[in-house]
């Protein structure tokens, strides 16, 4: 009888722990591969908050109206090695009950195209007299890069911001005149010039200008760090600190900046990630698929995990 106590004073003690409860983490995406948008989902049996990281990177959860399912983009970036990834995740009941959970991101081996250009020596080669410039526009674009709206501006699906079909598609490592040089973190569109550029999902304007390689540029923030930016532009629509609505035009295609003709360039930033606006495209938009209207964001994310 003498260890009676103890075994009575440990059955009470795990009777006023509280339960850590259950847990579903699902991943979706067109492929986890460099360059792809990663959907996480969350889903708990009492409402609670989830917060994380990975890439040693905040990972921003943004709700789905259920208090018990919570979502968050992760973009891969085009230069990410293959291997496993550590993602931890802290969830916290409403009635203060934690538990933390780590899964491993599997990223798989991704091969690019090599693209041969030729283009004016200034753009190859600038002047000293412009590299001064050119640096100050790539440290401008940074710092728009860094800083993540704390809330959500789009809403619902993403959509292809003019019609034209893809002329050089994402991650080549480009060479211009014979000299290597950075990767294409972006698609090429067919467009001539003139053609309406439409937005591709709500966001504010946060650049609007004409950047050396770039040309014309206009930047959106979508919120939560995913950024949209297209290049070579003609003329603007919009204006810096704009907000923008789904489809609203926002400016007119061209060949300004370092190009060999019109066309556009559109290229997708999430976080640090360098993504392809075809995997955005894919996980976020109904694309040529047709689906009943969902009735959360949760379902209308839902995506088999086959890739096109």
């Amino acid at each position: 009888m003498r260890f009676s106590f103890p075994l009575v004073l440990s059955w009470l003690l795990l009777q006023q722990t509280p339960a850590v409860p259950p847990v579903r983490i699902s991943l979706e995406a067109r492929a986890q591969q460099p360059g792809e948008l990663v959907l996480l989902t969350v889903e708990t049996e009492q409402p609670s908050s989830v917060t994380g990281t990975v890439f040693d990177t905040e990972v921003r959860f943004f709700s789905t109206g259920d208090p018990t399912v919570w979502q968050a983009l992760l973009g891969l970036d085009v230069d990410l090695q293959p291997g496993e990834y550590p993602l931890d995740l802290k969830i916290v009941t409403e009635s203060g009950v934690e538990s933390s959970e780590t899964r491993m991101l599997r990223v798989a081996r991704r091969t690019f195209a090599t693209r041969h250009l030729t283009l004016p020596e200034k753009y190859v080669n600038p002047p000293p007299a412009v590299q001064e410039r050119i640096r100050r526009e790539t440290e401008e674009v940074r710092r728009i890069f860094s800083v993540a709206s704390p809330e959500r501006l789009w809403e619902g699906r993403f959509r292809r911001p003019l019609g034209g079909r893809v002329i050089s598609s994402f991650g080549k490592r480009s060479v211009l005149n014979g000299q290597p040089r950075s990767v294409h973190a972006g698609v090429d569109l067919r467009a001539p010039k003139g053609t309406a550029l439409k937005a591709p999902a709500g966001g504010r304007v946060v650049l609007a200008k004409e950047l050396y390689f770039a040309g014309n540029s206009i930047i959106l923030d979508h919120g939560l760090g995913l950024f949209s930016q297209f290049a070579h532009l003609s003329s603007f629509k919009v204006k810096e600190g704009q907000l923008v609505q789904p489809g609203e035009i926002i400016g007119l295609t061209g060949r300004s900046g370092r190009v060999e003709g019109p066309h556009l360039h559109w290229s997708m930033r999430l976080g640090k990630g360098r993504i392809d606006p075809m995997s955005v495209l894919w996980l976020l938009s109904d694309g040529n698929r047709t689906r009943s209207a969902p009735k959360t964001i949760s379902e209308l994310y839902k995506r088999d995990l086959l890739v096109r």
